[in-house]
């Protein structure tokens, strides 16, 4: 009888014990699944970077010519399709917010004429102004899903992490003022995948 009170007691703890233990083993393996999932990504982003095939120049189709046209031949236009949208760097950090912060959606080299409208009545002023803001973009933004911007996010060049701690410039100040939060990151000390949420979005996802 006595064996059975000390079973009854203990039943509790071994159950905690036993859900624990579960628990942990769970959480393991979708850390695990995660993590194959990251450098899976990684890899990729690393193998398009070294793999992009040569640029080929694909003939123009022959046009018939109009009988009041010349007979010369037209020159080929001096347009051609870039291998890359994003480097790999850019690749990178691309699926590093896709993956970590999965509720905002991902655009790519934004103008400022995009993310800010002028708020003045003199045309030629609003004109000046968005001359001003044409001349400048952004790496990515983070919309929500009603598009609308939330956060700007430059990658600096390697010389270029000293500009974080320099005096605010126009386009830190043109954000400011519109309410988006501006974020720079070096391309050589990117965050963690762990990190990138609170270094993009802020303490407690202040946006």
């Amino acid at each position: 009888m006595l064996a059975i009170w000390y079973l009854l007691m203990l039943a509790p703890l071994i159950a905690i014990a036993i859900f624990w233990w579960s628990y942990r083993r769970k959480q393991a393996a979708r850390e695990r699944v995660a993590g194959e999932r990251w450098q899976h990504i990684v890899s990729q982003a690393a193998s398009s970077g070294n793999d992009a095939p040569a640029a080929t120049t694909e003939s123009a189709a022959p046009v018939a010519a109009h009988p009041l046209q010349s007979a010369q031949p037209r020159a080929p236009l001096p347009y051609r399709r870039r291998e890359r949208l994003l480097d790999p760097g850019e690749t990178l950090f691309y699926f590093l917010l896709r993956t970590q912060i999965p509720e905002y959606e991902v655009l790519s080299d934004v103008s400022l004429k995009r993310l800010l409208s002028i708020a003045t009545t003199s045309e030629s002023e609003t004109e000046r102004l968005t001359r001003g803001l044409s001349q400048h973009a952004v790496n990515f933004v983070l919309c929500d899903k009603a598009m609308q911007p939330r956060v700007a996010i430059d990658l600096l060049a390697g010389e270029a992490p000293a500009a974080l701690t320099a005096a605010p410039d126009f386009k830190t100040q043109c954000l400011a003022h519109g309410g988006i939060r501006y974020v720079r990151i070096s391309r050589t000390a990117l965050p963690k995948r762990q990190d990138v949420r609170n270094v993009v979005l802020g303490s407690a996802d202040a946006v």
